[in-house]
């Protein structure tokens, strides 16, 4: 009976001691998390005529920020600034603007910047690069040229953008700036039908780790988002050429509204999360293969990560095994 009540009360101390250190490490993150208030900033949004970027700039409004959205068609700009409008804290006292532009044009990325801060009559403090596009397929079957602009979309326009924003921030001594990039889930894994998704997300990933250390020496901030699956224009237009074998292992996957992922998004930024992931699944990889990106929490997502030390290992094989049958019931098709 004694030994009963010796292991009991280190049981609990053990798990004593971990909640307290997860107590720790969640309070030295919100104490050390950067200022995020974009009330009377100018907040510059790419792909910010739908989709997340438009949800992104609505909650901008809702938060008292100067608004400028860019994409390449003015009717759909139109439409989504006038709803972006709608929502504002302060309608009197915001500007809101948008900007015709292809982000991975450099001249008009640089053009477009120039003339939101000229309207705006403000630097811009605040970045969300969300402009991107999937297209997917089995890698042989897709041209090089479809698989370059997924790239030049996602990773092309993105560092076009944070490149000129970013030099703006340090020629004109913005300290405490924030430049937020949308990754993706499959931004930590490969995936049949995602080769050329894939590779631009991972390259986003891989621009805001470096940035994130090279741009605090000037008091710049920067964050990444991996969403899951969101329930948008693109994802209807992407599920019609998305191949049959990746959508049985992607299977009844549990996508979130842009309202909803632009609300989790937020609110990894008020804490200060460098990378920010809102759904299970992405968490899960996250924590896996957080490398030397910061903890949002230590204890937490080292326990995520022992957890997917575990479950991914089986899910990996369930993958290759799917694809291997296909393959073998490919062959017997042909």
């Amino acid at each position: 009976m004694e030994d009963w009540r010796v292991a009991l009360i280190t049981v609990l101390s053990v798990l004593g001691g971990i909640a307290v250190a997860g107590a720790l490490s969640e309070i030295y993150l919100r104490l050390t998390a950067a200022k995020f208030d974009v009330r009377d900033k100018h907040c510059y949004v790419t792909g910010g005529s739908q989709g997340l970027g438009k949800s992104v700039a609505q909650d901008l409004a809702r938060r008292g920020a100067h608004v400028t959205i860019v994409a390449r068609r003015e009717a759909v700009l139109k439409e989504a600034l006038a709803e972006i409008k709608a929502v504002a804290q302060s309608p009197k006292q915001q500007k809101f603007e948008y900007v015709i532009a292809d982000v991975t044009d450099r001249e008009e990325t640089v053009r477009a910047i120039g003339e939101a801060v000229d309207r705006q009559g403000k630097p811009i403090e605040y970045l969300f690069c969300v402009a991107g596009l999937s297209n997917p397929g089995i890698f042989i079957e897709q041209t090089t040229s479809t698989l370059q602009q997924v790239m030049d979309i996602n990773y092309t326009g993105t560092l076009n953008t944070v490149h000129e924003v970013a030099k703006r921030m340090v020629d004109g001594k913005i300290r405490g700036g924030h430049l937020v990039m949308v990754s993706s889930t499959l931004g930590f894994f490969g995936l049949i039908g995602y080769s050329g998704y894939c590779a631009s997300k991972f390259a986003i990933r891989g621009l805001a780790e470096a940035l994130r250390v090279e741009l605090q020496m000037y008091g710049i901030h920067v964050h990444c988002y991996f969403p899951g699956t969101i329930y948008t224009p693109g994802y209807e237009t992407e599920n019609l050429t998305k191949p049959q074998i990746t959508k049985d292992i992607e299977g009844a996957d549990e996508g979130m509204s842009p309202e909803k992922c632009s609300a989790g998004l937020f609110r990894g930024l008020a804490r200060g999360e460098f990378a920010i992931a809102t759904d299970p699944i992405s968490v899960l990889f996250r924590c896996s293969t957080r490398g030397t990106m910061p903890n949002n929490n230590f204890v937490l997502d080292t326990f995520i990560s022992a957890i997917g030390w575990i479950a991914l290992t089986p899910w990996r094989m369930f993958v290759d095994y799917s694809v291997k049958s296909y393959s073998a019931s490919k062959k017997k098709t042909e």
